[in-house]
């Protein structure tokens, strides 16, 4: 507790440096009977009078955030027309230092800007400026003793300093800050361990006895709260009508008292202000607690609400660290979310791209070692020697088992980086192996030899291949497939022609679903069409895969 007795207690501080000057100026008097001047016993009573008001506003200060809060700008009028009197009811000739003028000048204008800022400083030194100016004047034309030198360097002493406060007030004054707790662990599996941290956080940060938080869980109807009252966090589900009602401004805290009606809210662009009145807040009366702090903030899901009780001392200091709890909630909470999101897609990406390579090799070969296996089957009923097409099986057995591991590798190590290889070299390669699986004439017509492209690359061009390959050889009952492979501006072309059956001409033409994924997925384009006999696909993509 004793961390706390001054931190961000502007009231208290105030309060008491305003009744250790009034008390100190009073025993300088005491000690010193010549200083009274013009003023003589009045001045003592003014004195005391102003003590005893400065001990009452420490009570304030120390008992009550409303009252401290409400009375200020008042107590910084009477702190102003105190000022004035005990400069000049206190005077003796010639000596500037005798005088509590520059201590009660620095008092006051900070305590203008502790409380208000820049704006509330700029007032304050106007008014001292304009009450000097009155009262040096009526002191003069009445007839006091009245030194117009040094009444004018006081003068410019106050303007100087007030230019000071009001840059450092403009300059210096803003939401307080503190280090917000970062979540250790994977993005998009954090949700329920930053709400914890944070809950903890700001119940530390502030000694409060609990603190809650309460958030829209997704596109479900309930709200989720989580509770921290310093020996475990509870986690509750409300349904939509336990907490209705407005959660209030975003991003702006609030003091609230529901049992008196009261409430301090702070504002974007000015001083907070104070509201008497019902209190509406639902999360407060779910939680049974009377007094408190709370903030509204706004995530991608709808709007949550933070709330901390027990907080000792509590008062308007508070409010900008509340904010800024707040703040780093929601922010933390929608980056979870887009992590979270982004997780979801890349693993749709991921199942759709090993549907894809599955599709297009696995399932494929397998339909082509089951014809093969049926043309094996013809050819022993007719007793022919099966021993060259078994071999022959065995082989492709044996290169696809290669090619699963391969895709199997890939799928652990991940991209494969700057790795490039020569695009003709393995086609021709991938060819031969579709040309004696499907028993049919594949042909490569490439410009360039060689052909650099990314592993990544390669390897989608290949599935590309295969796929066509087979659905001609399958679907289209071909006997030849010419395949060509060009570069030039627009990128790489690749042209697959068969002298197939095509598509049927009473139908609009159906684009085969792997190779048009996988070509947008590259960024290209794919055209279909009729080749009397046969179909003809060709596929551009652009220059910057290549």
């Amino acid at each position: 507790m004793k961390p706390r007795m001054f931190a961000r207690r502007t009231g208290k501080v105030l309060a008491t440096s305003r009744a250790a000057m009034a008390l100190v100026f009073l025993v300088a008097l005491l000690i010193d009977p010549t200083t009274p001047g013009p003023g003589g016993s009045g001045v003592y009573i003014m004195l005391a009078a102003y003590l005893a008001g400065a001990a009452v506003m420490i009570m304030i200060a120390w008992r009550s955030w409303w009252w401290e809060f409400r009375l200020a700008p008042w107590v910084h009028g009477i702190d102003t027309l105190a000022f004035v009197f005990a400069v000049y009811f206190s005077e003796i000739s010639k000596a500037d230092f005798n005088s509590p003028f520059m201590a009660l000048t620095a008092f006051l204008l900070i305590s203008a800007t502790l409380r208000w800022g820049w704006f509330a400083v700029a007032w304050t030194a106007l008014a001292l400026i304009g009450l000097n100016l009155v009262i040096g004047t009526g002191l003069f034309v009445l007839g006091f003793p009245f030194d117009p030198y040094r009444y004018g360097r006081r003068l410019m002493y106050l303007g100087v300093l007030s230019i000071m406060m009001v840059w450092l007030s403009g300059e210096q004054r803003g939401p307080r800050s503190a280090p917000m707790p970062r979540t250790p662990g994977t993005p998009g599996e954090r949700r329920n361990a930053i709400l914890v941290d944070t809950l903890t956080f700001a119940r530390v940060s502030l000694q409060a006895r609990g603190a809650a938080i309460a958030v829209p869980h997704g596109e479900e109807p309930w709200t989720e709260l989580l509770r921290d009252s310093g020996y475990a966090v509870i986690v509750e589900r409300l349904g939509p009508e336990v907490l209705e009602g407005c959660f209030g401004e975003p991003d702006r805290a609030s003091l609230i008292d529901r049992t008196r009606g009261r409430r301090i809210i702070s504002r974007a662009s000015s001083y907070p202000i104070a509201l008497n009145g019902p209190v509406d807040a639902p999360l407060a009366e779910h939680c049974g607690v009377k007094e408190a702090m709370i903030v509204t903030f706004e995530t991608a899901a709808g709007p949550g609400q933070l709330l901390i009780w027990g907080i000792p001392d509590m008062c308007v200091d508070d409010l900008p660290l509340v904010e800024t709890i707040g703040r780093h909630l929601s922010t933390e909470l929608d980056r979870e979310d887009l992590a979270e999101l982004a997780q979801a897609a890349s693993a749709a990406a991921l199942r759709d791209a090993l549907a894809r390579d599955l599709h297009d090799s696995v399932a494929q070969f397998l339909a082509g070692t089951l014809f093969r296996l049926e043309a094996l089957s013809r050819w022993i009923r007719e007793g022919q020697d099966p021993t060259d097409e078994i071999n022959d099986l065995k082989a492709a057995l044996r290169r696809e088992q290669g090619e699963l591991r391969a895709m199997i590798q890939r799928l652990r190590r991940g991209e494969e980086g700057d790795r490039r290889t020569d695009l003709i070299e393995e086609l021709e390669t991938l060819l031969g192996e579709m040309s004696q699986h499907w028993h049919i004439t594949v042909r490569l017509e490439a410009q360039i030899r060689p052909m650099p492209v990314s592993i990544g690359l390669a390897h989608e061009l290949r599935q590309l291949m295969r796929e066509a390959i087979a659905n001609a050889a399958r679907h289209g009952s071909c006997s030849d497939v010419a395949v060509s492979v060009s570069t030039g501006g627009p990128g790489l072309t690749l042209r697959i022609a068969d002298n197939g059956e095509g598509f049927p001409t009473d139908s609009p033409i159906h684009r085969p679903r792997s190779i048009s994924e996988r070509v947008e997925a590259l960024g290209g384009t794919l055209s279909i069409c009729h080749n009397r006999p046969g179909a003809v696909l060709d596929i551009a993509l652009p220059n910057r895969i290549a």
